[in-house]
């Protein structure tokens, strides 16, 4: 990430199409009448066309870089001129065409009939589930050169190591089974922190085996190649106390009869039929909800409550999600008649106000202390409501910002980077963790703020190396909120370990045992695993990071 992947593309595509980087290059690209015209020749060089797949958030930003390192013919597939765009492919009128997994999934037989050069595919770790559509989609196109581009192909298990490769190279690592036999489960087995040698000897022989595999095929590049080219990153977590309010709240949603349905839903049911509850006499609630429902619905609230509790009164949530919320407020605001008439009026007290969230009394500290310094934050959230939030913030405070999200359009994505990383007086930008993640160059920020996380540690990643990459001057300050005691302790450390293992089968490295935890293993859950240590509140002040890390 930030490691100038696509500028190496855009170098390799140049001389495989005989650029020269000259006022040539321009002539070359001229229609053959006016190169009559000039009585010049259209050079014999062999035809190649060149297909390249990106986001949606970044496919603006190739054509600008396209534009500025090169001189080529780059038709952008995208929007309302599609099928006229496609009609001036099929005429060969360009060199490299642009487009998004959307339009590739819906103009696949069309592209399918063209020959391609190769197919070049940004940020290729979508392609990480055999069964899902982008992957399908993929796997069909015919063309046998593929490049994947990616700065994270391992995000959260190696089934999306062995998903790619298999996408690149079909068949190299084997079928998805015998993967998961012959590498997965002995590496990730070895990594337990009680392995025993024989395990961990095991363990170490498959990473051996599976590198050797790749070697042939998968070029790595990391930053201590450009040490002398990058300043200094200081990555800080930052745990915040739960207020008072969001305690009293997170322990009532803990009591509600809902969890404890969901707690319960693996023991024996107590009509002795040797069934689980969740398949027996409790597979609904008396709301006739199914305990995935349940146990999905009171996480996302778990987690609202971490960062906000004014969260649970926004509006467009899900239908069954509002129902949960619903009998959440219920019974546990009710206690709170002061929230919720703040709540009513929309009042900003609600959402500036340190007691009702831990995390905005630290974020408002931090803000003022970069504001004087004169900083320029980058600030990310994974959800819009919060981003909505912290918009509301920066209103109120006087600042002057700018917003990026999945709404933003294409188009404008490139000028809102620009003005951010020239204007002075814009000293913040609020930005969505998935939209603003890939591709975009914020090198004017010099401070991170990472406001809730992810339960892929990727996107956070991604997020970080938006400011901390080729061509970014000033040091970078990292600063990863985290509510302490809460699942959002959880989620990190699961990011911990999903990075320990990307080390492991990516880099080579053998990298320290923290975790007694399998991923997919049920005799192995452990310390990160299972429903009981996702729905539980670590309280006293005890940091479960410092005591699985720091031993």
């Amino acid at each position: 990430m930030g490691l100038g992947k696509t500028i190496q593309v855009i170098s390799f595509l140049a001389a495989v199409l005989n650029k020269k980087g000259t006022r040539a290059d321009i002539e070359n690209n001229m229609p053959d009448f006016l190169l009559r015209t000039m009585k010049k020749e259209k050079p014999s060089v062999l035809k190649n066309t060149f297909l390249i797949v990106t986001p949606l958030s970044v496919l603006y930003n190739w054509k600008e870089e396209l534009d500025t390192w090169g001189y080529f013919r780059v038709i952008v597939l995208y929007g309302s001129r599609k099928d006229y765009d496609l009609n001036r492919i099929k005429q060969g009128k360009c060199e490299i065409v642009l487009t998004t997994y959307k339009t590739l999934h819906q103009y696949l037989d069309e592209l399918n009939s063209l020959k391609w050069s190769a197919i070049i595919v940004d940020e290729v770790h979508r392609i990480r589930n055999p069964k899902a559509q982008i992957t399908q989609t993929m796997k069909a196109l015919t063309c046998s050169v593929r490049i994947g581009l990616t700065g994270t192909i391992l995000q959260n298990n190696m089934k999306e190591l062995w998903c790619v490769m298999d996408w690149a190279i079909p068949g190299l690592l084997g079928s998805e089974a015998r993967f998961k036999k012959e590498f997965s489960d002995p590496v990730e087995h070895g990594q337990r922190h009680t392995a025993t040698r024989r395990e961990l000897a095991t363990g170490r022989k498959a990473m051996q085996r599976l590198a050797q595999k790749m070697g042939g095929y998968f070029l790595r590049r990391t930053k201590s190649l450009i040490n002398d080219q990058l300043p200094k990153k200081e990555d800080r977590m930052v745990y915040c106390s739960l207020t008072e309010f969001q305690k009293a709240v997170y322990e009532a949603v803990l009591e509600t009869e809902d969890v404890h349905l969901v707690l319960q839903a693996r023991e024996p049911c107590r009509c002795n039929s040797g069934r689980k509850r969740k398949n027996c006499c409790y597979k609904t609630n008396v709301h006739g909800e199914t305990m995935q429902a349940l146990y999905f619905s009171y996480l996302t609230i778990l987690r609202k409550i971490a960062n906000h509790a004014a969260l649970l009164q926004t509006e467009n949530t899900s239908k069954q999600q509002e129902s949960h919320i619903t009998r959440v407020c219920n019974q546990v605001f009710s206690k709170f008649p002061d929230f919720m008439q703040l709540s009513k009026d929309a009042a900003f007290e609600t959402i500036s106000d340190p007691k009702y969230s831990g995390k905005m009394k630290v974020l408002q500290k931090l803000l003022n202390h970069f504001r004087k310094n004169k900083d320029k934050v980058l600030l990310f959230s994974f959800s819009t409501k919060l981003l909505d939030v912290l918009e509301q913030y920066c209103m109120a405070s006087g600042l002057d910002y700018r917003r990026l999200d999945g709404n933003t359009k294409a188009e404008d994505r490139v000028r809102i980077v620009k003005e951010f990383n020239s204007m002075e007086e814009v000293n913040i930008c609020l930005v969505s963790t998935m939209a603003g993640g890939v591709g975009l160059n914020f090198t004017g920020a010099n401070i991170v703020i990472l406001f809730d996380p992810t339960w892929n540690p990727a996107n956070d990643l991604q997020a970080v190396d938006r400011a901390y990459r080729i061509g970014q001057s000033r040091d970078v300050k990292v600063f990863r909120l985290i509510s302490l005691g809460t699942v959002e302790e959880m989620m990190y450390l699961r990011q911990v370990y999903k990075q320990q293992l990307h080390c492991v089968v990516v880099g080579s490295v053998n990298a320290k045992r923290y975790f007694e935890a399998v991923q997919g293993s049920k005799d192995h859950q452990g310390e990160l695993f299972g429903i009981s240590n996702l729905f539980r509140l670590q309280d006293h002040g005890l940091c479960l990071t410092k005591q699985i890390l720091e031993v």
